[in-house]
């Protein structure tokens, strides 16, 4: 089994401290933290089927933070951990994935011309696209924080 994780960071995702805020109104987000706890706590199996429903829906209705904590204080939820990817991965990924899906396009139908023609391959084009298509990919790589502060 996995190592369940300290109770103040859990508290610490919200907007602020339940426990000293209470009165304050909650935000859609602080509900979505509450949501993600009572549901990793269901597929832990630490709440059955009922029980999860019934706390889901008093986090769903729950308008200040000081009601989420009767529903989430005796939950304590296992350690998941996620490496979260950077935007930097996912631009540099995302480049490769598509230069190299474009690549083995203009092979395969450069590959098919020159067996369906019966000739020599003379002249092997694909060389040219797959230079202009691989120029985005020396950007991404060189400058990748620019495409992925605009969510490329």
């Amino acid at each position: 089994m996995s190592e369940s994780l300290p109770e103040r960071p859990l508290w610490s995702r919200f907007s602020a401290d339940p426990h000293t805020h209470g009165d304050m109104r909650a935000s859609d987000a602080d509900r979505d933290v509450a949501a993600e706890v009572i549901n990793a706590a269901f597929s832990d199996g630490r709440l059955d089927s009922i029980e999860h429903g019934e706390r889901l829906a008093g986090v769903l209705n729950a308008k200040r933070l000081g009601e989420l904590v009767p529903l989430l204080g005796d939950i304590t939820v296992a350690a998941r951990p996620q490496p979260p990817q950077t935007p930097v991965r996912r631009v540099r990924g995302a480049a490769i994935r598509s230069w190299l899906g474009l690549a083995v396009l203009f092979n395969v139908i450069w590959l098919m011309s020159w067996l369906l023609s019966g000739s020599e391959p003379f002249y092997y084009w694909p060389i040219w696209p797959m230079i202009g298509t691989g120029i985005p990919v020396v950007v991404a790589y060189l400058f990748p924080d620019r495409q992925a502060e605009r969510g490329d």
